[in-house]
């Protein structure tokens, strides 16, 4: 079985642009990250929280469309 890497983009709360900024950065609970478009404050604990409920979105749906392809397999007989 192949690992699966899903990528989650940060988007701005505001104007939805992808975030960008020091990839070596730490950030840490109560940060707010500027976007560099429309200059608002996003919250990294609400970014990271959304991040999460994305990735699990994303893990749901591949793991369907995989059990779809081996079941359509299975009964081609």
């Amino acid at each position: 079985m192949e690992n699966k890497t899903f990528n989650i983009t940060l988007k701005c709360f505001f104007c939805e642009c992808d975030l960008k900024g020091d990839t070596e950065k730490k950030y840490e609970s109560g940060d707010m990250l500027k976007c560099q478009e429309c200059g608002e404050l996003n919250d990294y604990d609400s970014l990271v929280e959304l991040a999460v409920e994305e990735g699990k979105a994303s893990a749901v749906h591949y793991a369907k469309d995989e059990i779809s392809k081996a079941f359509k397999g299975l009964f081609k007989k």
